[in-house]
């Protein structure tokens, strides 16, 4: 999907997208949405900069889309926002960085890490050949400052090298209790972070 140019571009079309998704939770009960509107949502309250407003897409988001494991870019510009709004966004940015762990050393301008087998075409170093050029633009200084300090802080390097080494031995481990434990262990390295 584009992106559109103006503030009150990207604000038509939040709205545009939020009354398409609405409508169809009235007509059916649910939301179906296998294009992924609801991440590119997340790209235009970014890009928007209105915290009022994103703050109330967050709560819609998570009411309605509790389990949602995110996309890697919809994440990072949650986390984003977050920051933006002095709110604690560390938990968002780990997700973020267990989405892919080739966003946030790609974003630093840092050695990435070894290529690692992966469950989804969302966690290959591969898919961050479809970075969204406005998102790049759009951050900060301040906001790498902040990626930068919480993704070299003890707690971060230690989930992700823990992720790493799990994936790993996934690739080589058949069904079975041991691999069972491993997928468990993988799903909760963030519980205990909210």
């Amino acid at each position: 999907m584009t992106i559109p140019k103006t503030p009150k571009g990207i604000s038509n079309r939040i709205t545009k997208i939020r009354s398409q998704l609405s409508a169809f939770k009235r007509e059916y009960g649910f939301i179906d949405d296998g294009g992924g509107a609801r991440y590119y949502l997340f790209y235009l309250y970014f890009l928007l900069g209105d915290n009022r407003r994103s703050s109330e897409y967050i709560r819609w988001f998570q009411k309605d889309f509790p389990d949602d494991s995110g996309e890697p870019f919809a994440l990072l510009c949650w986390a984003l926002i977050l920051h933006r709004m002095g709110k604690d966004g560390n938990y968002i940015l780990a997700r973020t960085m267990l989405s892919n762990i080739y966003l946030l050393p790609h974003l630093l301008g840092e050695e990435m890490p070894e290529e690692i087998p992966h469950s989804s075409n969302w966690n290959g170093a591969d898919f961050l050949e479809y970075t969204p050029e406005r998102i790049l633009e759009a951050i900060t200084d301040d906001d790498l400052s902040w990626i930068r300090e919480r993704f070299h802080s003890e707690r971060f390097q230690k989930v992700l090298n823990r992720h790493i080494e799990i994936e790993k031995e996934l690739e080589d481990t058949p069904r079975g209790d041991r691999r069972s434990a491993l997928v468990h262990e993988l799903y909760s390295l963030l519980d205990g972070w909210r």
